[in-house]
């Protein structure tokens, strides 16, 4: 097996004299980016040339949980690292980067240019690294067509995962810092590693970082075997040394904002599940339930050349997951010629994007390879803290493209034959066929005997077939003959529809392999010129993957309103938000949304006021207690009243009264109801008594009791260091909030005695501080989830404003670090070049 750091085999003599070969590679590179931007634009041309938006449902989440930090920048003309209107208040919803590197300059066009800009980023990146891979330019052009391309890209873009598209876009220019440092061992190496490293990481998608980093460790591996076996360790350890480094520095380059997320990370669901009931943060990540939800059916790798051999997505599909928006295409055509490339270019290289393309499948896979999922879980540094596997099948559709890429490299190529041997059968077309047929028999055996390998029946779809026929006749017994016959009828019905579909696809594969397959053997035949063929190929490609695409980025998913505009309000939300305006603005009172059903599952309301429920993926674990087990929201009892009085939750938006509310508000419109809750604690209030009780279920349990007052006693899972005195009737113990922002919030108090008092506020002690009369005082957890300062006898200003440490520091090593990578990329760069320079005025002179 060659090294991977060889050479590819020069061109000979019968491919040189070319138009092709005639034009500059400048013009080369202009001409196959030039196709990738003409590719992109006409098919996001709604977006560029119509000014029309992709309105994605996680676009619209964002926009409604962004809506007070963007109110507080168009106030303060600073952004907020604190939404008080999520969850009744949590940290880094919109995060803002103030560091400056490469990716800003792509940010100068992105809001004007989505997605095409970006996508121009991650195409132009997959071009370059198999053209360095290669030395072939369509290649370059196919590979990146083919990523660009994958059905996975227009899904993500279209629901609006646009932190996922960004970090997706940037992990071509990973791996190509990667390898390059493999090939030239160097501290320019390393430095070019940091910096694309860092720009993937600024994505603020780690599972993708994570997932790339995976994909090039695999890689690692092989390349590993392959120098022991090579005597070329020694090498192998300086190039890994470099890549380490950079490694450390693109950590350091991304600390703003990743060193915050980190500590956040510790207190959230994504990093405290080990330590939940502790009273800070903790290690850990979620269960093994939750982080394999999505995991990709094994026979569903089979819509990698065949789409719809699932049904699709939306409801279409039919595989065992709960759903899916569709499936990661990329093609019959990319499959075969990255089989030939493992199969024929026998280089380490290869091998190691093979092996990441098995290695990255298989964890797709989830629970149904728990015989390696199981043990990552268990033991590899934070594989347990993403969900959702089938997202690894993103980086496998990439090292599927790179190997297309090698593999259309590898046909293109051409030996001199001379003698009897030049008239024989060309040697290369032989394993080209077999390529392209073992694909070809694959689907075409699915073709011919669909049931063979397909049931096309969801899990448990009859049962609830049955349970939905019931609902529409209650009077029906289950038994009922007339009930099994309806319910086998439309399942006949169903899997007719799946397998039609299915064989539509599949005849669509068989087709682009035998027109890739025959201009291939066109060039062998020397009927074709290398770069006919290439280009015939691409264009291939192109149409394949254009076509499914377009089931997935339709009409539907433009529209002429911003997402802003797209966020429903209701009359019930005007009635509200002048409440709100009449009580003094934000700070004032929060609201429960319950007639839109799981108030934990839905944004929009956050959009318009202080919600005590919201939408996000990585919530703080204390307040998922308190939504389990205090608030007890999911059950199928009314919310605990004492756990609305303690968030401030003045309203509630329902369909029925609920105990303890009155109707403030009836909606015409849709009948919902305005509950307003008379007894809701006021953001800051004064107790004075305390009781200790550490463990969380028994503090769970008093919160929710009857008997618990807490206008007059505060939880604490630790006893104060001073005493508290009691309030009665003659006592003075008075607050009054004189201002209130998403980081800063201050209060009057008022006592004649010294007293605790309580803030309705989120306890986050990696960045609250509270100060008495301007000296920082200890913020003391209350009530399980709750803020509480220890007041001494007096009137006082109480200011609680939010300044995490780690922002701070994460900005000064983020630009320390950055200008040290960037300096030091140019001026390593600045030195070659003018020894290059140096040098040909040399040869000049001789």
């Amino acid at each position: 097996m060659a090294s991977s750091t060889q050479t590819p085999t020069p061109r000979t003599a019968a491919q040189a004299d070319t138009f092709w070969t005639r034009l500059s590679p400048t013009t080369r590179h202009a001409g196959c980016l030039g196709i990738l931007l003409v590719v992109a634009l006409a098919f996001y041309a709604p977006a560029v040339f119509e000014g029309k938006n992709i309105q994605g449902t996680d676009s619209i989440t964002f926009r409604a949980n962004a809506q007070v930090t963007v109110e507080h920048h168009q106030k303060t003309g600073e952004w907020a690292r604190w939404a008080p209107n999520v969850f009744s208040g949590t940290p880094y919803i919109n995060e803002q980067i103030s560091v400056l590197q490469l990716d800003d300059v792509v940010n100068l066009v992105r809001g004007a240019a989505w997605p095409v800009s970006l996508l121009f980023v991650l195409m132009a990146g997959v071009y370059l690294l198999v053209f360095y891979l290669t030395r072939n330019h369509l290649s370059g052009l196919l590979s990146g067509l083919a990523f660009g391309f994958t059905t996975y890209i227009p899904i993500i873009i279209g629901v609006g995962h646009g932190t996922k598209f960004v970090a997706l876009a940037y992990a071509p220019y990973v791996v190509l810092a990667f390898v390059y440092t493999l090939r030239n061992p160097s501290l320019l190496g390393g430095l070019l590693f940091a910096g694309a490293l860092a720009l993937q990481l600024r994505a603020n998608h780690p599972q993708i970082v994570f997932y790339t980093g995976m994909l090039l460790l695999l890689w690692w591996i092989v390349e590993a075997v392959g120098a022991w076996r090579e005597d070329r360790v020694p090498e192998l350890a300086t190039s890994t040394g470099w890549l380490a480094m950079g490694t450390v520095l693109s950590l350091a380059m991304a600390a703003e904002p990743y060193l915050a997320r980190y500590q956040y990370k510790q207190y959230s669901v994504r990093g405290a599940a080990a330590a939940v009931n502790s009273g800070g943060g903790g290690g850990g990540g979620m269960g093994w339930t939750a982080s394999m939800r999505w995991s990709h059916g094994p026979g569903e790798l089979f819509t990698f050349v065949v789409a719809d051999a699932f049904g699709g997505g939306g409801q279409t599909y039919w595989g065992p997951k709960t759903f899916t928006e569709g499936p990661h295409y990329v093609g019959g055509v990319v499959t075969a010629l990255a089989g030939l490339a493992v199969w024929r270019v026998r280089t380490w290289l290869v091998w190691g994007l093979g092996l990441g393309v098995l290695g990255t499948a298989l964890f797709a896979l989830g629970k149904y390879a728990a015989w390696l999922n199981w043990p990552m879980f268990q033991y590899f540094p934070f594989f347990d803290a993403f969900r959702g596997p089938e997202m690894w099948l993103s980086v496998t559709a990439l090292a599927l493209a790179i190997l297309a890429g090698i593999g259309l490299d590898h046909a293109l190529r051409r030996e001199e034959r001379r003698g009897r041997r030049a008239q024989s059968a060309d040697p290369r077309q032989r394993p080209l066929l077999i390529a392209f047929g073992a694909v070809f028999g694959i689907v075409a055996l699915v073709w011919l005997a669909p049931n063979t390998f397909f049931d096309f029946e969801k899990p448990n779809e009859q049962q609830r077939i049955r349970q939905a026929l019931l609902r529409q006749n209650p009077n029906v017994s289950p038994q009922n003959p007339r009930v099994q016959k309806a319910v086998q009828q439309q399942m006949q019905k169903l899997k007719t529809q799946r397998r039609d579909a299915l064989t539509t696809d599949t005849q669509r594969t068989l087709l682009f392999l035998v027109l890739a397959a025959g201009v291939l053997v066109l060039y062998r035949r020397e009927t074709l010129p290398a770069w006919g063929a290439g280009l015939a190929v691409v264009a291939i490609v192109g149409i394949d993957l254009w076509g499914v695409d377009s089931r997935y980025m339709g009409p539907d998913r433009y529209s002429s309103q911003d997402v802003e505009q797209s966020i429903p309000t209701y009359q019930f939300d005007q009635f509200i938000k002048k409440k709100q305006r009449q009580a003094g603005g934000l700070g004032r009172f929060r609201v429960l949304s319950l007639a839109e059903g799981d108030p934990t599952s839905k944004a929009r309301p956050s959009y318009h006021y202080e919600n005590v429920g919201g939408y996000h993926g990585a919530k703080l674990q204390r307040y998922q207690d308190y939504l389990d087990h205090i608030l007890q929201v999911t059950g199928s009892g009314p919310p605990n009243e004492n756990a609305l009085d303690l968030m401030n939750t003045r309203y509630i938006v329902a369909r029925q009264q609920l105990p303890g509310t009155e109707v403030a508000y009836r909606s015409q419109e849709s009948g919902v109801l305005v509950l307003e809750n008379q007894d809701a604690l006021p953001r800051g209030f004064l107790v004075g008594q305390t009781e200790v009780v550490d463990a969380p279920k028994q503090t769970w349990s008093r919160l929710r009791s009857s008997t618990f007052n807490p206008r007059q006693t505060a939880l604490l899972p630790d006893p104060l260091d001073q005493p508290v005195t009691p309030i009665d009737s003659n006592s003075t113990a008075e607050v009054t909030m004189e201002h209130y922002e998403p980081e800063e919030i201050r209060w009057t108090v008022e006592t004649d005695a010294p007293r605790l008092f309580v803030a309705s506020e989120v306890y986050y002690p990696a960045g609250w501080n509270a100060y008495l009369n301007g000296e920082q005082v200890p913020i003391h957890r209350v009530n399980y989830l709750l803020r509480g300062v220890h007041v001494p006898e007096g009137e006082h200003t109480l200011e609680m404003r939010f300044e995490p440490a780690a922002d701070r520091y994460g900005t000064w090593i983020a630009w320390v670090s950055t200008i040290f990578v960037y300096g030091g990329v140019f001026a390593l760069v600045g030195m070659r070049v003018r020894r290059q320079r140096s040098a040909d005025a040399g040869d000049e002179e001789g």
